[in-house]
């Protein structure tokens, strides 16, 4: 084929030898028998280039590529027109004008002017009328492009629309469901919406997680035993379409290069984060698209993270199954944002008495103690490395001797209680209420424990839109309306958990009682044959848990011998929290 290098102005094709070209698209890749499929679109392109009695000179296909986003890359498209510039082309013809765009009048008179500075015809099968050899087939193309424009933007407003209406219902909108979940359509009220449901071979995993979580497992080490263990992540369980997506996610820079898709940590934080998980619809929060500066360099964007969605009283909107308990949900993400004592630990774990589980804290930092082993003996050491803080030089204490006197003091103090005392009854009856609770698994007590959690980030919410008011976020009419409405919503919120919570703690009128074995210990309160010394690991530090609640260790003032452990042991006797003591 030798291509025409000149085509000057009163040039006009030889219609008795037309070198035609077919260009279909299609924005969903998937084949039917609808009439727009790709097959459907290509065999009556070729068709009608076979009745103009013209030569088929190529054929051209965009599936799964939108004709309305600007930011869509066409390749076949982009090749038809490097074809149509080497003067290999006499002719495109199209299914109809919304194949070759969507984006309207003007950027369809701009591939036609670029077809027509080579000589080229515009043809559709669906619009004979339209045929850009003449001024009227011109002018029948402006409108035409203009009502494709017109369908393409109500198509997408209708889109919006219904998924706005159908999110504030709960419903899962778009997307594949997050990991641990499927989905399944249901009916609330007249809208068909889509519901998550535990997968039954995911959910076990993201319930393993919150477990080792609640264990003092990091979250990279949690990625790691996933990885180990062979354990798909959602898109690697999706096989084809799951690469597909990785393929696109890596086109985007969203990833690196790896063999495959891997757990890490941030992997296993985004699905621990998730409300879903407890049930609850959630919403996209400070996510920011990219975009590009006055320079054309790209800017990126930001992920943002999903939040809760609440309704117009500020309740959380449950609308999913949980794979766990909102309570435990609550419970996780207190550990996530560390507002608990739960020491984070790597690695080996060392079953201890009182490291790890909120009892124990340097005196002289504050941190948490963890143990350690020298030389077969064992320790409880600052968490904190020596150095960090002036004077502390790294503390450690003998794990034997600290479980020891702990043990002595609470059973000490608990066999000698005195009636007439009032900070031993006050001591005594947080202490049988918690564990009044400890027995109890009452709806009433997860109740509790699910308000407590949701008060504290209700109120973490609230401080984070005063700060973000400070700093200058919500400026202008517009801005200061939207914190006022956000600060009611959540004010109010608050309110009612605080009434809630008070009137789940309001005494019983039975009379909370502690095992009586426990008071009427004669002779050694840990010896043989006493009730500690029949107690497990676990149970010994569930019953210091209603008497203690922390344990703190000084600062050693001497060595060897001369380094008192008494001296150095003080505790902090189980005192019961006020609703305003919960809330700090």
């Amino acid at each position: 084929m030798t291509p025409l290098t000149k085509r000057g102005p009163g040039w006009s094709p030889n219609l008795d030898d037309v070198r035609a070209v077919s260009y279909i698209r299609q924005s969903k890749r998937r084949e039917d028998d609808s009439k727009s499929s790709p097959e459907a679109q290509r065999t009556k392109c070729e068709a009608l280039i076979t009745a103009k009695g013209w030569t088929i000179n190529g054929h051209f296909a965009d599936v799964g590529k939108s004709g309305w986003d600007p930011n869509v890359t066409r390749p076949e498209f982009e090749e038809m027109m490097s074809a149509v510039r080497a003067g290999h082309v006499d002719a495109v013809v199209v299914f109809s004008l919304s194949r070759l765009t969507r984006q309207g009048a003007l950027e369809a008179m701009l591939i036609i002017r670029e077809l027509e500075r080579y000589g080229v015809r515009l043809v559709s099968v669906e619009e004979p009328y339209l045929d850009t050899s003449t001024p009227v087939g011109v002018g029948i193309l402006a409108i035409i492009a203009g009502l494709a424009q017109q369908e393409s933007d109500m198509k997408s407003a209708y889109i919006t629309a219904t998924k706005d209406t159908l999110r504030k219902a709960g419903s899962h909108v778009s997307g594949i469901p997050p990991y641990g979940f499927t989905s399944t359509r249901v009916t609330r009220g007249e809208l068909s919406v889509v519901q998550l449901t535990p997968h039954p071979l995911e959910a076990p995993h993201v319930r393993d997680m919150v477990r080792l979580i609640h264990d003092g497992i990091t979250v990279n080490a949690i990625a790691r035993r996933l990885n180990e263990h062979s354990v798909p992540t959602k898109v690697t369980g999706l096989e084809e379409q799951g690469k597909k997506r990785l393929a696109a996610r890596r086109a985007k820079g969203y990833s690196a290069e790896a063999a495959g898709a891997a757990w890490t940590s941030s992997t296993v934080i985004r699905v621990l984060r998730d409300p879903r998980v407890a049930g609850y619809a959630a919403v996209w929060e400070g996510r920011v698209a990219p975009s590009r500066d006055d320079k054309g360099n790209r800017v990126p964007g930001k992920a943002g993270k999903r939040v809760i969605m609440r309704d117009e009283t500020g309740a959380p909107v449950a609308s999913h199954e949980a794979i766990i308990p909102p309570e435990e949900w609550w419970a996780l993400q207190d550990v996530l944002d560390g507002r608990t004592r739960t020491v984070i630990r790597s690695g080996r774990r060392v079953e201890t008495l009182l490291a790890g589980h909120g009892f124990l804290f340097c005196d002289v930092c504050g941190s948490v103690m963890v143990a350690d082993t020298r030389s077969g003996t064992r320790y409880y050491k600052c968490n904190r490395a020596g150095g960090v803080v002036e004077g502390h030089g790294g503390l450690t204490i003998n794990m034997e001797q600290v479980d020891d006197e702990v043990s002595r003091r609470v059973w000490g103090r608990l066999t000698s209680l005195d009636p007439e005392d009032p900070d031993d009854r006050e001591w005594l009856a947080e202490a049988a209420k918690r564990y009044a609770h400890q027995q109890d698994t009452s709806e009433g007590v997860a109740e509790e424990s699910a308000a407590r959690s949701e008060l504290e980030h209700v109120r973490e919410a609230l401080r984070t839109l005063y700060e973000d008011r400070q700093a200058g976020l919500y400026r202008g009419p517009t801005g200061l309306e939207m914190f006022a409405e956000s600060v009611k919503r959540l004010s109010e919120h608050e309110e009612r958990l605080t009434a809630k919570l008070s009137d789940l703690q309001r005494p019983t009128a039975e009379t909370i009682r502690i095992p009586s074995e426990w008071t009427d210990v004669d002779g050694d309160p840990i010896g043989p044959g006493t009730p500690w010394a029949a107690m497990p690991l676990e149970e010994r530090r569930m019953f210091l848990a209603f008497f203690v609640d922390t344990v703190r260790i000084a600062k050693s003032v001497g060595r060897g011998r001369h380094a008192n452990t008494r001296d150095r042991v003080s505790i902090n006797w189980a005192e019961s929290p006020s609703v305003d003591d919960a809330e700090l």
